[in-house]
C-alpha cells in the first residue's frame, strides 16, 4: 500500500478527535492547513495527471451536507435501495478501472472527520422510521477498510449499528485487515463484503490491494467471530480465458466460507462513463480492457453487449 506523504487540513477540521487520532497515527508526515479544498482543484489539469498524486495525500475536512445519501440508482432501472455513508471520497488502493477516477475533482483522498455528527445523524434518521429496515454502506466513495487502521471509523460503527435490530451496515472492501474488528462481533447487523476477482485481475489491476487467498482468508476469519458476508464480482471483466479464471475462484469462494453465512452475492460486468476510458488508457496503457468493443447504454454509461453480459454471468450463477 502506498504511504501517506502528505495530510491537508481544510479549516473547521482541526478539533476533531479524528483529526488528532489521525496525527498522532502518521507522526512525520507533513502537515498544511488550507482555508477550503478549492485551492486544491487542478482547474483545466488533466485527471490522468494528479490521480496517482491523490493516493498518498489526506484532506481533513468537515462533512457539511449529509452523510447518508441514497443510492442514486438508474432511470428505467431497478434500484435495490442500498443507502450510502459518505465518510470517505477515494481511497489509497488504485483500481485501473475504479470509476471514482471520473468523480474525484482534487488530488487526495478526503476523510470527513466529524464521526460525532454521522452518529447522530443516524439516529436521527433511525428514529424517524421506526418500522422501516435500512441497508446501509461505507464502501461506495471509498474502501470501507483501506483507512481504517488510521480513522477506527468501524470500530465505532459495529457497535452502534449492533443497538440498531432494523439497520443493516455493510462494510465492503479489497483490504484483509479484519483482526482489529473481530472482537467486536457476534454481530449480525453488521456484513463484511469483498469485491473478488480472478487472481492474475487482482494483481494487474487491483494495485496495492489484498490478494484474494487474504480476502477469503480474511471472510473466513469474520465468519468465525460472528459477522455475516458478502462478496461482490464486479467488475466482471471479460478476456482469453475469462470463464475458467471466474469459475476457479468462485470454486476457493465455496470452499473458503459456509453458504449460511452469506448474506447477498452480487454481479456486475464491467461498465464506466464515456470520459473514464481516455484516463485508463493515460494512466494504464497496459489495460487494454478498456478498448473492447462496448455500447453506450441508456444510462449513459459503456457496457458490454447484452449478450456478452448474460455470458459473463451464466458461470457464476450455475456455480
Amino acid at each position: 500500500m502506498l504511504r501517506i506523504q502528505r495530510i491537508y487540513i481544510e479549516a473547521g477540521a482541526r478539533d476533531y478527535p479524528l483529526t488528532r487520532r489521525l496525527l498522532a497515527r502518521l507522526p512525520g508526515v507533513p502537515v498544511e492547513d488550507i482555508p477550503d479544498r478549492a485551492v486544491l482543484q487542478r482547474r483545466g489539469s488533466e485527471p490522468a495527471a494528479w490521480l496517482a498524486e491523490s493516493k498518498t495525500a489526506l484532506l481533513l475536512a468537515v462533512q457539511k451536507g449529509p452523510f447518508w445519501r441514497p443510492c442514486p440508482g438508474t432511470r428505467d432501472y431497478i434500484c435495490c435501495g442500498y443507502q450510502t455513508l459518505q465518510v470517505t471520497v477515494n481511497c489509497p488502493f488504485d483500481c485501473t478501472y475504479c470509476i471514482l477516477q471520473g468523480y474525484v475533482n482534487l488530488p487526495v483522498t478526503t476523510v470527513f472527520v466529524n464521526v460525532e455528527d454521522l452518529l447522530a445523524e443516524l439516529e436521527r434518521k433511525f428514529a424517524a422510521t421506526p418500522g422501516r429496515i435500512w441497508r446501509l454502506g461505507t464502501g461506495e466513495f471509498g474502501d470501507s477498510l483501506a483507512l481504517d487502521h488510521l480513522m477506527g471509523l468501524n470500530e465505532q460503527l459495529i457497535p452502534f449499528f449492533g443497538r440498531y435490530p432494523r439497520a443493516i451496515l455493510e462494510i465492503k472492501t479489497k483490504d484483509h485487515a479484519v483482526a482489529p474488528l473481530l472482537p467486536l462481533g457476534p454481530n449480525s447487523q453488521v456484513i463484511f463484503a469483498w469485491s473478488l476477482n480472478p487472481p492474475a485481475l487482482i494483481r494487474k489491476h487491483e494495485l496495492g490491494t489484498a490478494a484474494l487467498e487474504a480476502r477469503l482468508q480474511a471472510a473466513r476469519q469474520a465468519q468465525a467471530a460472528g459477522f455475516r458476508l458478502a462478496f461482490h464480482f464486479d467488475p466482471i471483466i471479460f478476456f482469453p480465458g475469462w470463464e475458467e479464471a471466474y469459475r476457479r475462484t468462485v470454486a476457493w469462494l465455496g470452499a473458503a466460507v459456509s453458504p449460511e453465512a452469506v448474506a447477498w452475492i452480487s454481479l456486475g460486468a464491467l461498465r464506466f462513463l464515456p470520459p473514464l476510458r481516455r484516463i485508463i488508457f493515460r494512466r494504464f496503457p497496459h489495460s487494454r480492457y478498456a478498448a473492447a468493443e462496448m455500447v453506450l447504454a441508456p444510462d449513459g454509461k459503456l457496457r458490454y453487449f447484452k449478450s456478452l453480459r448474460l455470458e459473463l454471468y451464466a458461470p457464476a450463477r450455475r456455480s
